[in-house]
């Protein structure tokens, strides 16, 4: 998996695809290579970058490979390089659009105001869902900011997401660019073309030992074998530790007793209220004459929902009818004694608060469903079995980590641990091949770091494991007749890619001189032949041999290798262009893959923009 990570996040890449809201990840702090905030390292095009900068880019690459790769995606697994890498491409991102974003005009009043929004809903800064000023305070100057640098550091980001978003979401093509994509891709040729088949030659070539020999003799660095290591492990799962349980006399009853309690706590009832505040009216007589109005119409017929749209003074629900939702323990206790035993559709007595009157109608219950013991009792035990048996296993890995280091051998710890010692067969990184899927073992067993009768203990999802290499093989020279087949192979390689560059100018020279038929007929691997009206997405020609293709014009020829060694010497007979009645008939079929060919094209121009014209001065001591 680290190889085809490695891969993908290779060079630049199309950010538009990365990008994630900075916003929520500020004070997530995943990252190792930042210390205190402050202080400069560097500069971008222009824009200061400080270890908060830092510290908000490595926060947001580790969020940008949980979206790629999945919320238990370990970016620790990357080696130290590929997560600087990473963490120093998310950087130069954010600085560029910022610079961008600054030039335009972006970082202004509005974007100080979105960042102040965000701030708000944030709820690192709030208690019981509701912003507060002191937490807000204290957490922006626990990590080196004031209140209002952290402000400024916010909307410096929110215009930097705004930028982003706006190009990334160009997709809008032209009719003259669909028209144009139309006219490319509808294009045709008719070709003359030779073929060598690289692989018909290769077979055709033989080699003598004594050639054989002499190749191995002179390249013996093809042919060493990988490093090889053996391991024992122990695997500690919870499954080992469930015969130890043993269920106390009297839980299964009290579990369930304490089941039924908070099944009761589980039901939900849904509420609607009028409310009359007392302050909009010359008295507390006053208001309350008027609630009682209100409750007189609907005890005479009137609609719960109607009058709380026209009287109700809470401005959130007057105009859902004075909907609530369910009822919960955010609401003063006075409501919840007030709906006791009301059942759906009554109406509470008039409930008086400090400044306000409410009238609470009961719009929905949703009881709880409760099952019997009898269906109860077998989850119940493999609850506390499970429970349990977690716990005796984390106790156990608690003693198994002070053996550790202690350096105690694998044998001592199975026997403390009363686990079984298990050996793997020898293998190498490259054929490692084991029953736990985790990243982490195959890079502790082949690290150059790692030693013979070292134990090392790695937490799995839901188990842990320990490791000991028992032995490592060296990598060393392959006798000559284990790899033999290996030494030819690389010998026919190496003299048929200079027998086909001989043939290329045997044909040419046959060209001129008019013996071109008797050369192709004297070799089996050389092929002559012809296509008609080939287009730029045709499968008779390889698609890297098309791509040169179309580059050409009537009566010019050209010679190229595809990527398996063939090679194709091709005369250009005809240019074909569509015409424009058929042009008129296809155009729609064209108009969502040129708003996606405009997307990739604003991606190379970004990317481009990005990373070969960023004026980047960072300290080397952290990148």
């Amino acid at each position: 998996m680290l190889e085809s990570l490695r891969n993908f996040l290779t060079g630049p890449r199309l950010f538009i695809v990365i990008a994630c809201c900075a916003l929520p990840f500020v004070f997530l702090g995943t990252s190792s290579l930042s210390t205190a905030f402050g202080g400069s390292l560097g500069t971008i095009n222009g824009e200061d970058v400080s270890e908060t900068d830092l510290q908000i880019a490595s926060n947001i690459t580790v969020e940008r490979f949980k979206n790629l790769y999945g919320e238990d995606f370990d970016f620790a697994l990357l080696d130290e390089d590929m997560q600087i890498a990473q963490i120093k491409q998310e950087l130069i991102v954010q600085k560029v659009l910022l610079s961008k974003a600054r030039n335009l005009g972006m970082v202004n009043k509005n974007s100080k105001k979105v960042a102040k929004k965000n701030i708000i809903k944030n709820p690192s800064f709030q208690i019981d869902g509701v912003f507060d000023e002191g937490i807000y305070e204290a957490q922006v100057n626990s990590n080196g900011q004031t209140k209002d640098s952290y402000i400024e550091l916010m909307t410096n980001l929110t215009a930097t997401e705004i930028y982003r978003f706006a190009i990334s979401s160009i997709n809008f093509a032209t009719e003259e660019e669909s028209l144009e994509l139309a006219k490319l891709s509808e294009q045709s040729v008719d070709v003359d073309f030779i073929k060598i088949d690289f692989d018909q030659l290769k077979e055709s070539i033989s080699s003598s030992d004594e050639e054989l020999n002499d190749y191995y003799s002179s390249n013996e660095g093809l042919f060493y074998s990988d490093e090889e290591r053996s391991f024992s492990y122990i695997v500690l799962t919870s499954d080992n530790y469930k015969d130890r349980v043993s269920i106390p006399e009297g839980f299964v009853e009290d579990a369930y007793a304490e089941y039924l309690l908070k099944a009761n706590e589980r039901s939900q009832t849904r509420i609607s209220h009028i409310m009359i505040d007392k302050n909009n009216h010359p008295s507390t007589e006053d208001a309350y004459k008027v609630v009682d109005d209100i409750k007189s119409k609907i005890e005479n017929g009137r609609s719960f929902s109607e009058l709380a749209s026209i009287f109700s003074d809470d401005i959130v629900s007057r105009d859902t009818g004075g909907d609530l939702e369910y009822f919960s323990d955010v609401f003063p206790v006075e409501f919840g004694e007030a709906i006791k035993g009301i059942a759906v559709g009554g109406i509470s007595s008039i409930v008086e608060l400090d400044d306000s009157f409410h009238l609470i109608k009961v719009t929905e219950i949703n009881e709880a469903d409760i099952q019997p013991l009898s269906e109860l009792k077998s989850k119940i035990i493999t609850d506390l079995v499970d429970s349990e048996s977690r716990a005796l296993m984390n106790d156990d890995f608690l003693e198994l980590e002070d053996m550790i280091s202690a350096n105690s051998s694998m044998e001592s710890i199975g026997d403390v641990l009363s686990q079984k010692i298990l050996f793997s067969d020898s293998s190498s990184a490259n054929n490692f091949k084991f029953d736990v899927s985790d990243g982490r073992i195959a890079e502790y067993l082949y690290s150059s770091d790692s030693e013979v009768d070292t134990t090392h203990a790695i937490e799995l999802e839901d188990s842990f494991i320990v490791l000991s290499i028992n032995n490592i093989k060296e990598s060393s020279l392959i006798d000559f007749n284990d790899v033999k087949s290996n030494v030819s192979d690389y010998l026919s390689s190496m003299k048929a890619i200079e027998k086909k560059t001989l043939l290329v100018e045997e044909v040419n020279a046959a060209k001129l001189d008019g013996s071109l038929d008797s050369v192709i007929s004297a070799y089996a691997y050389i092929v002559k032949d012809n296509f008609v009206e080939v287009k730029r997405n045709s499968s008779l020609l390889p698609p890297e041999i098309l791509s040169e293709l179309f580059k050409y014009s009537s009566g010019e020829a050209m010679s190229m290798d595809s990527n398996n060694g063939d090679t194709f010497m091709i005369d250009v007979l005809k240019v074909t262009q569509p015409s424009g009645e058929y042009l008129s008939e296809i155009i729609e079929q064209y108009q969502s893959i040129a708003e996606q060919r405009v997307t990739q094209n604003m991606s190379t121009i970004i990317n481009e923009d990005l990373f070969d014209n960023a004026r980047i001065n960072l300290d080397n001591s952290v990148f």
